[in-house]
C-alpha cells in the first residue's frame, strides 16, 4: 500500500520533478521530500490505530464472569508499552519502502 502511495505521489508530481531535475536537484533530494511526508503520515496513522487498539483493549472485561466472553485480553505492567512500538515500526517500514519505490520510479523517468 505504501509503495502504491509513493508511486501515485510521484506520478502526480511529474512536472515538479522534471523542473527540479532541470535546476539540478539530485534524486536523493527529490526522494527525501516524498519519503518524509509519507513516513510522517504512516507514523500518524499507526499512532491512531494503536490508540484505537488500546482503547478497545480497555473496554474488554478483566474479570471472568458468567456473562462475558473474551476475558483476559489485556496487557499488564510494562506490556502496555508494546503497542507504542507499532507506530515506530510502521514508520520505519514505510520509510524504507517509500525510498525504494521512489528511487525505482525516478530511475524510470526521463
Amino acid at each position: 500500500m505504501v509503495s502504491l502511495a509513493a508511486q501515485a505521489a510521484l506520478a502526480a508530481n511529474v512536472q515538479v520533478i522534471r523542473v527540479l531535475r532541470l535546476v539540478g536537484a539530485r534524486a536523493a533530494y527529490i526522494v527525501g521530500a516524498f519519503v518524509r511526508r509519507l513516513a510522517l503520515r504512516s507514523l500518524i496513522g499507526g499512532g491512531c490505530g494503536a490508540a484505537l487498539g488500546i482503547g478497545a483493549l480497555l473496554v474488554f472485561p478483566n474479570q471472568a464472569s458468567a456473562q462475558s466472553f473474551m476475558v483476559g485480553l489485556s496487557f499488564s505492567g510494562l506490556e502496555w508499552l508494546l503497542p507504542l512500538i507499532i507506530p515506530v515500526m510502521i514508520a520505519f517500514v514505510s520509510f524504507q519502502v517509500t525510498k525504494a519505490a521512489a528511487f525505482r520510479t525516478l530511475r524510470g523517468m526521463p
